[in-house]
């Protein structure tokens, strides 16, 4: 601290002695005139007390600790203290999980016939039947394994397989309804045909043994004229009900046992510029479903060979095109009731169906220069998929998961479409990965209880969980 001398101030600002002088000498506005000095004191006082009661608020205080802020602790979001937002929360909860994930063999099916390679793979979280299918010189085969249910956790092997049919047909998809049925979708038959086959899997007796029921002695096959492409199982419901892709548009399969009703649902009368959409003709790429996703029990989304996606409400029969994709669609997947990703040949995008329709075409064609499309909530730029791209959500997680060129599995964040670094997606596959599939965390007694990922290659099904 700077001397005191007698009839002068010290301006610590200026570092330099200024000398006082009287009120009655100063001239107006001086900065040293005793009244002038004496507030600049006064004030350097006050200042130096408020430094003084800071630095004994901060010695005293108590300060949170930041394992309470700690994403795997989470004390605050129980007490109601960490005012973050559902997607952040979930995001930091995924990478947590992404960066614990292991990778487990889960089962080798028998490979049928050589260079077999399984194209689906669905896993009843019910009953735990591990259900793949396959397509391979012109036949198709469907096979479940039914697991080992004296084990703590269900495990499988090759002596409970059983092949549920092959047949000399293209198999275009599989789908499980939670009431335990499964249907897969056959055409590109010998004479040109197409079928329908539902079936119902049997659940664990009291002693564990899978009793298939009476009725099902001989499969079922329901004869459609159309190609089948896709299909989806309602997620709620008595009674199983699938939405079907075909070549000439939208159906539904609604049934029971051995009485189903297929149902071919309108396309939609829209009006573009004022003037109504020219009508889809059966035969061409304007009609051809080639992707189906239940966005609630009540309403479907369509995505079309064109690249428009339309919606279907079961309720009011009603259908309207909503979004328009760049490339033609291969896969859609909804995050939420609002929100859905949408794949194509080279692009994956987030779209939301609340926002306004924008960049739809009366006759989209996508491999044209003048072919737009809708305006996406997010975007994954960092897609590089397969050939024919296959991937999958868990909103639980907030992570999207798609199967790449580089025989690997990339990671996204559905909340930023950024990747996301894991051992999952540093592991390389000897061959590439045709099937990936997320499975929800279950209560069950033999089940996983946590969410993991079925990642398929050649007849291999792996299990990544943490």
């Amino acid at each position: 601290m700077e001397r005191e001398i007698p009839g002068f101030y010290y301006d610590a600002e200026k570092k330099k002695y200024f000398k006082i002088q009287a009120n009655h000498k100063a001239p107006a506005g001086a900065q040293y005139s005793r009244d002038a000095v004496k507030r600049k004191r006064a004030q350097y006082e006050k200042d130096q007390k408020k430094a003084h009661v800071s630095r004994r608020l901060a010695t005293e205080k108590i300060k949170k600790s930041k394992l309470l802020s700690h994403p795997i602790i989470t004390v605050e979001r129980e007490v109601g203290a960490q005012n973050v937002s559902r997607g952040i929360r979930l995001e930091r909860q995924g990478l947590i999980y992404a960066n614990r994930m292991r990778r487990k063999e889960l089962h080798r099916f028998e490979p049928w016939p050589d260079h077999y390679s399984v194209r689906h793979v669905l896993r009843n979280n019910r009953s735990g039947i591990l259900i793949a299918s396959g397509y391979h010189g012109g036949e198709s085969s469907v096979s479940v394994c039914f697991p080992d249910c004296d084990q703590e956790t269900w495990t499988y092997n090759r002596t409970m397989e059983r092949v549920l049919f092959k047949e000399p047909y293209r198999l275009s998809s599989v789908s499980l309804s939670h009431t335990g049925y499964l249907l897969a979708t056959m055409d590109s038959g010998p004479r040109g045909d197409s079928f329908l086959a539902p079936r119902m899997l049997p659940d664990p007796d009291e002693g564990g043994d899978y009793r298939w029921p009476p009725f099902f002695a001989h499969p079922l096959r329901i004869r459609t004229t159309p190609s089948l492409w896709c299909s989806a199982a309602c997620p709620t419901g008595e009674k199983p009900l699938f939405a079907i892709g075909t070549s000439h548009g939208l159906h539904t399969l609604e049934g029971f046992g051995s009485h189903w009703t297929l149902s071919k649902k309108p396309f939609p009368n829209d009006v573009i510029s004022g003037q109504p959409v020219l009508q889809r003709r059966n035969d061409s790429s304007h009609a051809t479903v080639t992707s189906v996703e239940w966005l609630s029990p009540d309403v479907i989304a369509s995505g079309l060979k064109d690249s428009a996606i339309f919606l279907h409400d079961l309720r009011s029969g009603g259908t309207a095109t909503r979004l328009q994709h760049p490339h033609s669609v291969t896969k859609i997947r909804k995050v939420d009731q609002y929100r859905l990703v949408v794949a194509g040949l080279k692009s994956l995008e987030m779209y939301d169906i609340r926002f306004p329709p924008n960049g739809l075409q009366r006759n989209p064609k996508p491999l044209s220069h003048r072919h737009t499309s809708t305006r996406p909530y997010l975007r994954f730029e960092d897609f590089s998929p397969e050939i024919i791209p296959d991937f999958d959500i868990s909103p639980e997680l907030g992570l999207l998961a798609s199967a790449s060129d580089e025989r690997k599995i990339q990671l996204f964040s559905l909340r930023t479409g950024y990747q996301v670094s894991s051992p999952l997606s540093n592991h390389q596959y000897d061959h590439s990965i045709s099937c990936v599939h997320f499975e929800t965390g279950d209560v069950s007694l033999h089940g996983p209880k946590t969410p993991s990922l079925l990642v398929c290659a050649r007849a291999t099904v792996d299990q990544w969980i943490w």
